[in-house]
């Protein structure tokens, strides 16, 4: 999976934003794949969130069919 490279602050406060607002935790995975986040469970109004989160600093959330795993790239303008 292929994506935006977040720094940990980053990444941080997204889940501290998502934590404010939702109970889910959302989980950051960084390897040599890259990076990509996931949930334990699928949550319609998180996932809303998460977009518009990102939309909102130039970037684009896609998540994966089942909704339990996103990745982060830079919106097409």
């Amino acid at each position: 999976m292929s994506g935006h490279i977040f720094e940990y602050s980053e990444v941080l406060k997204l889940k501290a934003a998502c934590a404010e607002h939702y109970p889910d935790h959302v989980h950051f995975h960084d390897g040599f794949g890259g990076q990509y986040f996931s949930l334990d469970v699928p949550n319609d109004g998180l996932r809303e969130f998460i977009c518009d989160y990102f939309a909102g600093r130039g970037f684009s959330a896609e998540f994966t069919p089942d909704g339990l795993i996103f990745t982060v790239s830079k919106s097409r303008e």
